[in-house]
Formats: C-alpha cells, structure tokens, sequence
C-alpha cells in the first residue's frame, strides 16, 4: 500500500472515530469537518492511555472508546440536547449566511492544503524519529513490553512521558494499514496539524459573520464578513511560515499551539453560543494530550474559558448555572491530567522534574530574553493594535459580540510564562537549548499574537459599517403642535441619546 492511500485510509478512520461524538456536539457547522479527524486523535489517546493503565490490544481499545464515545453522543442527543444554530432573520440574511460559510471553508481549506505542500519533500524531523514516531511502535506492543518501553532508562532521549495524542495517531495508522513508516506517520500528523489550522482559521470566519449578524440582525453586512473570510486566509498562509518546517515533518510542536489557537479563538474571542463550546473543548483536549507545553496552556485556557463563561451568565441565575461550565472545566482538566499522573504511576521515564540553582535563574531570564525577542516581533504590530482598538473600538467590539481582548492577552502571557519559566528553571545549558527549541516554543504566542490582530481587523471592518451606516441615516421631521410650537422629544426608550438620528444603529 502506498503511503498517500495508506494515510488516506488511517484519516478516514480516524475521522469516522470522531464524527458521530463531533457531530452531535457541533452541529452542522463546517468547523466539524476539521474537528472529526481531531476528535478520532483524541479517542487514540484515550486508548493509549488505558492501554498503559489496564492492558490489551491498543486497537481494541480504539474500537471500543470509539463506540463509548458515539453511544453516549447519540444518547445525548435523544435526550433532547441538540447544538444550537444561530443565523440571522430572514431569506435574504439567511442565504448570505449561508454563503459566507461556505466561501470561507473553500478559502480556509484551499489555504490548508496549500500550506502542506511541505509533504511534497519526504524529510523526517529528528525528534519525530527518535521519539513522537518510535513511540507509536510501543502502543502495538503487548502491556508487559510497552511498559518496560516507557520505563527503560538506557535511552538517550527522556521524554517517553510526553502526552500520547501524536503517537497514538501514528499508531493507529500503522495498526489499520500494516505500513509501518516513519514517512506514514508525518503524513498523518501533517494532515492533522492542518485540521487544528482550519479550525483555529475559521473561528476568525466565525467571528465576522456572526459580528455582522449581530450589528444588523435583519440584514447582516458583506463588509465584517468578508474581512474575517479574508483575515482567516491571511493567517492560515502566516501560520504555515511560522510553523515551518515543522508542521510537515512529524513534529509535535504545531499541533498542539494550533489547537491552543484555536481554542483561544472559540472559546475567548468568538460570540458565545453552539458551536463555540463543543469546538473549544475538543481543541483544548488536543492541544493538552499533545506536548508537555500543551498541558500547561490548555489548563490555563480550561480556567479562562471557564471564568469567561460564568461572568456571562446572569447574575441572579448565576450560581445554579455555573454548574455546567464548571463541571466542563473540570472534565476536561481529568482529561488532560490523567496521563502525567498515570506516568509518575508507572515510573516512566522523564517525569522527575529537576530545577537549577536559583542564583542562576536572572542569567538564563536575560538568555532566555535575548533568545525569544527575535521571534516576538509580532508583539510589535500586535501591542500597539490593541491598545488603540480598545481605546477607538471597544464598543463595537462588545456589540459585534466579540470577547474581550483581555481573555486572549491573558492566554498569550500565560504561554509566554509556561515555555519561559520551564527554560529558566531547567537544568540544560541555556544556550543550546534555546538554540535548538526557540523557534518551536515560541510557535503558540506569536500564533495567539496574529490571531488577535485578525479579530481586531473584523472589527475595524464592523466599525467601518457602523459609520457608513450612521452617515447614512435620514432624519425623520417633526411636524409641530396645533399651537405652532416645536414638539416636546420624549427620552428615547432605545438606547440612543437625545438628538439621535432616527435610523441611525447604536
């Protein structure tokens, strides 16, 4: 079997794995289409997890977490819980809505492929060979050999306790295929990073028409549309420079900043409401069983996400609706965290932490600094931006529906604290490590970083149109009394100030 139609048949079943749990959770949004892949990674590395936990054949578990996950999914919808789908009033608003979504998937997904043409050189990064693909051979292993794998110290590299998602992906491919390629398993996480890409590119889609939606809920404007269809575009071809080479040589690195971009985006930035949960927590999981780094950022997403959710509820009703956000976060965080508990349980090796001498910490602060700051210029556009779009923009922002900037500044800094705390209290010579990490480490807050900046583009559009469409509102005359005085204007009721132009929008 070729490797294209060997990779083809492993997304296929990887896809098929999570479509029913997406699909029920989702909706018919076209954000499930990336999201089904992602979802059967997901049911991968629960599998790898309870393979190491309980023992069996890792595809056994596969199988049968795959049908637990579509049973309890349709269960869920039989019970009368169905995702919500929001669309403007009216033929007209409905048509356009329903055109906006499409162009932007084609665009997004032409975009995506485009930003694999990577594949096209069969190159395998040293990392993914000697770690995230050799790995993958373990899973197939019988339960005695795969822990003796995982606890063998006479191996160069440590890092056999990282979360299982990419290998647990690859071992699944080679499991229903029989190609057993390294080439084979960058193919397949290639194709996956690409997923978290699309997904995280259309909440910038989202973003716009549904900002449109809201500023004009009869007829939603092109303007916010289009400018989020063409930002999302924009960022996918930034997002591919950014993560290159990486993204299409079997790295883990990619996938895991893409899909906390990507749940930055739905959960923090995107007009709450379906599909913006389901999508969220499926990304957060991916970006948390992918690397180490990902565990920290999607907790920290988990918390954001959560204290965002509850400070929209409605305050008398608060607490009692509290419950289901919380209890999502909660979920998700024993998610995350069963695999590094189940590693220190099983003695795996390289999960003993070691930190350096504190007299050393501001030395490797300043290299650490001096490491980082060539690839955060984006900071530089993306600072000024915002201080300026809340101070001009901040209202038609919040009626746009849009969240505030603060939730996404607070997961980029969380980011920014999570990769450099680890260089700064590690034990590696400062140098080479950042030498040789740099670039892959910083790949989620410059992501987060042109991800804001797209956002504030939708809403200079959605401020362009308010203006547009303030200029253009015709007052109404006021014939006077029958004493020929000047009619007395009553306070608006509306939301608008005395003088208002009638017509005008808020």
């Amino acid at each position: 079997m070729s490797t294209p139609l060997a990779a083809a048949c492993a997304l296929a079943v990887l896809a098929a794995a999570g479509l029913v749990p997406v699909a029920a959770a989702v909706g018919r949004h076209w954000v499930a289409v990336p999201l089904a892949p992602l979802g059967g990674a997901v049911v991968a590395a629960g599998a790898a997890t309870a393979t190491v936990a309980l023992g069996g054949p890792f595809l056994a578990w596969f199988a049968g977490l795959a049908v637990v996950a579509a049973a309890c999914a349709l269960w869920w919808r039989r019970s009368g819980h169905r995702p919500g789908r929001t669309r403007p009033d009216g033929r007209t608003a409905a048509a356009r809505w329903r055109v906006t979504g499409a162009v932007g998937a084609v665009a997004v997904a032409a975009a995506c492929a485009l930003s694999l043409r990577g594949l096209s050189t069969p190159t395998v990064g040293f990392d993914a060979r000697a770690l995230w693909i050799m790995r993958a051979g373990w899973f197939l292993h019988d339960h005695h050999q795969l822990l003796v794998d995982l606890r063998l110290r006479q191996l160069v590299l440590t890092q056999s306790a990282y979360p299982p998602l990419v290998s647990a992906a690859t071992a699944v491919a080679w499991g229903v295929t029989g190609v057993h390629t390294a080439r084979l398993g960058v193919v397949v996480v290639a194709v996956l990073n690409a997923c978290a890409l699309a997904a995280a590119a259309l909440a910038v889609v989202e973003c716009g028409r549904r900002g449109a939606a809201r500023l004009r809920p009869g007829r939603p404007p092109w303007v916010p549309a289009v400018a989020g269809l063409l930002a999302a575009v924009l960022v996918v071809l930034v997002a591919a420079g950014v993560t290159t080479p990486f993204l299409t040589n079997g790295y883990a690195d990619p996938l895991w900043s893409l899909a906390a971009v990507g749940a930055l985006s739905w959960g923090l930035q995107v007009p709450t409401g379906s599909p913006t949960g389901a999508a969220t927590a499926l990304l957060v999981l991916v970006a948390g069983l992918s690397k180490d780094e990902g565990v920290v950022i999607a907790a920290a997403l988990v918390v954001l996400v959560a204290v965002r959710s509850v400070a929209a509820l409605p305050t008398g009703d608060r607490r009692r609706r509290a419950r289901l956000p919380l209890g999502v976060a909660a979920g998700e965080l024993a998610v995350i965290g069963a695999w590094p508990v189940l590693m220190r349980i099983v003695g795996a090796r390289g999960v003993a932490s070691s930190f350096s001498s504190p007299s050393g910490f501001a030395s490797r602060a300043r290299a650490t600094v001096d490491g980082m700051a060539p690839y955060l210029h984006v900071l530089v556009l993306a600072v000024p931006l915002a201080v300026v779009g809340g101070l001009l923009l901040a209202g038609t922002r919040r009626r746009a529906g849009l969240g505030h900037d603060g939730w996404a500044w607070a997961a980029l800094a969380a980011g920014l604290v999570a990769v450099g705390g680890a260089l700064v209290t590690g034990t590696g010579a400062i140098g080479p490590w950042i030498l040789s990490t740099v670039h892959r480490v910083t790949e989620f807050p410059v992501l987060a970083a042109w991800w804001i900046v797209a956002a504030w583009g939708v809403v200079g559009a959605a401020a362009a149109v308010e203006r547009t469409g303030r200029r253009g509102a015709v007052p109404v005359p006021v014939p006077p009394d029958a004493a020929g005085h000047a009619p007395t204007v009553p306070p608006p009721t509306d939301g608008r100030a005395p003088g208002d132009v009638v017509g005008a929008r808020p």
